[in-house]
């Protein structure tokens, strides 16, 4: 009798297939929508701050509206809220733990803390390492490595704009007297550092003294991934129209290979940082607290005669 009445209760599958799809579509639709200009708001409100306390004009005026910048970040929480709730209605479906995705399976019985072979996960330079495993987790480290390179590659044009310099200008007195703490060059040259530190932490999987709670670059991943994404499609997209004629640079005094490039090394660069923070969070997830899989996220490693490492925290650090 209970076994019947629990089932009257549970929804159809078909009805909580549609729920899931529905909660996924507004999710995405909210999602594009708050991200479609919040990289504008972020970097127009940093702008903004330098420009009162240095009293010199941007490079570029890109305005900031406080009513629209909240609309934005409101519709940004709200569709991934609904792509949470989407993605944890289809595990429960699979019959996997909602939390952490984790169901039984051969790799929940390899004993905690070691690899594929048996053996204690390695500390490498005295900090906590796991070892990336499977093609997958190979990706996302190469990913962190390429996010390094194409941060690199962005902050370098910008400062050497804030310097003086004229490479991807058209018309060397485009940008007229600017230093490097001109509001839109030295502060995306720290926006740079800033994705540079993230994408070799996440393919380091490092663990500096300073303990730094695993949310943290994560959060800042997926910000980053939220600005650069949006800014890449719609700019190349514009690169687009320009050739064919339906649209005008936005920028005169730049080189064109400038936006030619620009605007997919966004893109790149978005989707490069958020392929390593996936990673990175699978690798250091730890042991789920709702369902009591997994393994610590990071072994200390005694040595060839010692015992067994002492097992770490599931929170970990970057």
């Amino acid at each position: 009798m209970d076994t019947a009445h629990l089932a009257r209760k549970s929804p159809p599958p078909r009805t909580g297939a549609l729920a899931t799809a529905a909660s996924a579509v507004a999710g995405l639709a909210l999602t594009g929508v708050g991200a479609s200009g919040i990289a504008f708001d972020i970097v127009g409100g940093i702008m903004a701050a330098i420009a009162a306390v240095t009293g010199e004009s941007g490079v570029v005026d890109l305005g900031f509206d406080w009513p629209m910048a909240v609309a934005r970040v409101a519709a940004l929480a709200a569709g991934t809220t609904l792509l949470v709730t989407a993605v944890r209605r289809h595990r429960r479906a699979r019959g996997a733990c909602a939390r952490c995705g984790r169901s039984e399976g051969p790799d929940e019985a390899r004993p905690e803390g070691r690899d594929d072979a048996g053996h204690t996960s390695p500390a490498g330079g005295g900090r906590g390492t796991w070892q990336a495993r499977g093609s997958r987790q190979r990706l996302s480290v190469r990913a962190g490595y390429l996010t390094v390179l194409l941060a690199a590659g962005y902050g370098a044009l910008k400062v050497q704009w804030g310097l003086g310099g004229t490479v991807g200008l058209a018309d060397p007195r485009a940008f007229g007297d600017v230093h490097l703490w001109t509001p839109g060059l030295g502060d995306t040259g720290v926006l740079a550092l800033i994705g540079m530190a993230l994408g070799l932490g996440f393919a380091r999987t490092w663990r500096p003294p300073l303990r730094m709670p695993r949310w943290m670059p994560l959060a800042a991943a997926f910000v980053g991934s939220v600005m650069l994404i949006p800014v890449g499609v719609l700019g190349t997209g514009l690169r687009v129209a320009v050739a064919l004629g339906l649209a005008k640079a936005p920028l005169e005094g730049l080189s064109p290979w400038v936006f030619d490039v620009i605007y997919p090394w966004f893109l790149a660069w978005g989707l490069a940082m958020g392929t390593a923070a996936v990673g990175y969070h699978y690798r250091t997830r730890g042991v789920c607290r709702a369902c009591g899989r997994g393994r610590p996220a990071f072994v200390r490693h005694a040595g060839a005669e010692g015992s067994p490492a002492r097992e770490g925290a599931e929170t970990t650090t970057l």
